[in-house]
């Protein structure tokens, strides 16, 4: 597992049991997770959880510069406004972030949407929040919202899951089974980096829909002799290298596998809950977030906003997102 040294300014450490028992088996000794809070210290707790790659920084704050990765929605007078409300967000145990999490060439136990709940937990616990105003979660961060509300129903007042699923889609744990399989492959061949920035660019296809890739990379290929290039490759190679480059391939199959593992009993999610799906979502299709809405017993609203962006909807659509966030909070 990772040993952290120097944290980066404004995060803080929460050290979790000494054997912390993981659900599918196993336990992680030592652990900790890595936190950001921003926002007045008395005010009403917001918690707020992105997909895999989403961290503790979730905007640009008084103690630490620099955009987060949820910029456009979390602030003094956004959607969730930091005048008024305290946001807490943390590192994904496994992930890329201060939280343990493999080190290169490490075996880790399986982490699944249940310990991340549990870890949070924990972290409301070391901090005595007792209950949090609403949990905001989308892709992976709405999973794991989905379990932490049906295991502790009464530590939530209301749950927004955007793009977030009871249960993986098949098609989806497919695309996400061959992204492994490249890893694991590059791993054995001694390429592991360079098999998950390929594995990545495997995924950005997945994030976005057909006719968003069609419009920005659907011109003809450039010849130079015998060699050709298409105007995607060069978005797609971008943002593998960028990915492989803050990545280890350990941390990405921990968390890859984490959410296709993802089952949660939506009838055991007590907290009032609103839904968000996107059309043309790939990964997370409009009629599974339906059926999730038709299960939940405290479903307060579902929304669907068609989308140009799929799945990345939950970080393009900013008028949507956050008059459906600004709904959650009232």
């Amino acid at each position: 597992m990772s040993a952290l040294i120097t944290l980066p300014v404004g995060a803080e450490l929460c050290h979790l049991p000494a054997r912390f028992p993981l659900a599918r088996g196993g336990e992680l000794e030592g652990a900790v997770l890595a936190f950001e809070r921003q926002g007045p210290a008395h005010a009403p707790v917001v918690v707020v959880l992105g997909g895999i790659s989403a961290g503790r920084h979730v905007s640009a704050h008084a103690a630490v510069s620099g955009a987060g990765w949820w910029q456009e929605f979390v602030g003094p007078g956004l959607a969730i406004d930091t005048t008024r409300y305290q946001v807490l967000a943390f590192d994904w145990l496994g992930g890329s972030g201060n939280s343990t999490a493999p080190g290169a060439g490490e075996a880790f136990p399986f982490v699944g949407t249940e310990d991340q709940a549990a870890a949070l937990r924990c972290l409301l616990d070391a901090l005595a929040i007792e209950r949090v105003h609403a949990f905001v979660g989308s892709s992976y961060g709405g999973m794991v919202g989905l379990q932490f509300a049906a295991i502790h129903p009464d530590r939530v007042q209301r749950l927004a899951a955007i793009a977030a699923p009871a249960q993986s889609h098949a098609q989806a744990s497919a695309w996400r089974a061959v992204q492994r399989g490249i890893v694991e492959l590059g791993q054995r061949h001694g390429a592991g980096r360079e098999a998950l920035a390929l594995a990545r660019a495997l995924a950005m296809t997945t994030y976005r829909t057909p006719a968003e890739l069609q419009l920005r990379f659907g011109a003809a290929a450039c010849f130079s002799g015998q060699r050709h290039r298409f105007p995607v490759q060069d978005w797609l190679e971008a943002r593998g290298a960028a990915f492989a480059g803050d990545w280890l391939p350990e941390q990405f199959l921990c968390l890859n596998n984490s959410i296709d593992a993802h089952v949660v009993d939506a009838s055991r999610v007590a907290s009032p809950t609103w839904l968000l799906a996107f059309g043309g979502d790939q990964l997370v299709p409009p009629s599974q977030v339906k059926e999730l809405a038709q299960a939940l017993p405290q479903l307060r609203a579902h929304r669907e906003v068609a989308s140009l962006y799929g799945h990345d909807a939950f970080l393009k659509e900013h008028a949507a997102v956050s008059a459906f966030v600004r709904e959650v909070l009232l």
